[in-house]
């Protein structure tokens, strides 16, 4: 092959840096859907299931699939090593690229696939390699959490759930967060469960602020700017009409 057969200006011209969406999708060769991204010196393309680099080790979906497989046939004959427990880790770091992509474009339901992919990963490797080694994966534990949370919480609103259904996800996200065993002296994790717990935080007040008013709240609200305004005569009007409405809660 010439080398002006590998030149990739063209298919950099056509898709210029800065311009417009920086991740697309596409279909490639095969007919199979894969994601791009337009860096500034070039194009990444990640594919949509497995491994994000479409590689196969050893013939499995992943390296956390080969050893996974393995050990539940022959626990007696597997003995994991340093490299193994390297190798699991920087596949965990192809996911995080690919969720972090499906985060951006609005793609909840494969973020929250691949992130619960990661989660998996951090459980076996806390159950088969040394302490010393786990925390390097384990100190991420609350921003993967906390991206997996969030994304089942905006992808049930995307999908048509109710408002309450993705705030219980949330609460169930920060509560997950708060409940991990602590790593008082790994740094990285004490900041990662600080703004992992903000940020579910923060989408649950976007959240909260996207819910019908609630009718005894906004009387109980004009009953006490009537009372601090002395408007007496408006104040037992509004306090009549919040005890009916609790009244009639009440009974039904």
């Amino acid at each position: 092959m010439e080398d002006k057969e590998l030149d990739l200006s063209k298919i950099l011209a056509s898709w210029h840096y800065g311009d417009g969406e920086h991740v697309r999708r596409v279909t490639n060769l095969l007919g199979e859907e894969v994601l791009q991204v337009r860096l500034p010196l070039g194009i990444e393309q990640y594919e949509l299931r497995g491994r994000p680099d479409g590689v196969r080790p050893k013939g499995k979906e992943s390296w956390f699939h080969h050893y996974s497989t393995r050990i539940e046939k022959q626990p007696w004959d597997i003995e994991l090593t340093e490299e193994d427990f390297q190798k699991l880790k920087e596949e965990c770091l192809l996911y995080y690229y690919r969720y972090l992509l499906f985060f951006q474009i609005g793609d909840y339901d494969h973020c929250s696939r691949d992130t619960m992919r990661n989660i998996e990963v951090l459980d076996f490797t806390n159950k088969h390699f040394p302490p010393e080694l786990c925390a390097s994966l384990e100190q991420y534990r609350p921003y993967i959490l906390r991206m997996h949370f969030m994304s089942d919480a905006l992808g049930t609103i995307d999908s048509g759930g109710e408002l309450p259904e993705a705030l219980a996800i949330l609460a169930e996200g920060s509560s997950s967060i708060k409940e991990l065993p602590d790593m008082a002296k790994n740094k990285i994790f004490l900041l990662e469960r600080k703004n992992s717990l903000r940020a579910i935080e923060e989408l649950r007040q976007q959240l909260l602020r996207m819910l019908p008013p609630d009718p005894l709240s906004e009387l109980r609200e004009k009953l006490a700017e009537a009372i601090a305004n002395e408007d007496y005569e408006e104040a037992a009007r509004l306090r009549d009409s919040l005890q009916k409405k609790e009244d009639r809660n009440e009974a039904s």
